[in-house]
């Protein structure tokens, strides 16, 4: 039997800004002892994965499935309800145990500084809680676990866990693996 866990979603799931070996993705395997196969694309949305989730994820066949996104669908001035009912589809369309992904805090004002300007971060800011929330009631209705980076970087932005406000370093990395293995233990 296939034991191949994939992680489906964007830079927040690929890895971005940090070395490969310091990425929580990358250092999952060494806990959970199975391949991980990390389809994680930069700049990614909702839309874009929904539409590459039958090669990505399908075709993979996978043991185990991790989806986060949304982030990205919100600096494009996207809706939450548009981002929930993509997520919904890969939900609906996967065949295997499946977790959520809650996305990460952004912080505006470093990001506007740091990684580029743009007039969408309060959109983005303000509609972060909004898709917990229904991210939540989403695993609710199709019983799936969730990992709560939200709660996570919200709790922890005193401790300096972002590269430019979206991103995450590496100590902001080792805190995602922790919360993920919290949820997800083999």
């Amino acid at each position: 039997m296939n034991k191949t866990f994939i992680l489906f979603g964007d830079s927040l799931v690929s890895g971005y800004g940090v070395d490969f070996k310091d990425s929580w993705a990358n250092c999952l395997s060494s806990f959970l002892h199975i391949p991980i196969l990390n389809k994680g694309i930069n700049g990614d949305t909702t839309a874009s994965m929904l539409n590459r989730f039958y090669i990505d994820v399908s075709l993979n066949i996978p043991y185990e499935l991790f989806i986060m996104g949304g982030t990205n669908d919100l600096l494009c001035g996207r809706t939450v309800s548009s981002i929930v009912s993509n997520i919904e589809e890969m939900i609906k369309e996967s065949k295997c145990t499946t977790y959520i992904g809650i996305p990460p805090f952004v912080v505006k004002e470093t990001a506007e500084k740091i990684f580029m300007p743009s007039t969408l971060y309060t959109h983005c800011e303000d509609s972060l809680p909004l898709l917990r929330t229904e991210l939540i009631k989403l695993c609710t209705k199709y019983s799936l676990d969730y990992v709560d980076f939200y709660v996570l970087t919200n709790n922890n932005l005193d401790k300096n866990i972002y590269i430019d406000g979206i991103h995450l370093n590496e100590l902001g990395h080792a805190l995602m693996l922790k919360e993920f293995l919290k949820v997800v233990r083999q």
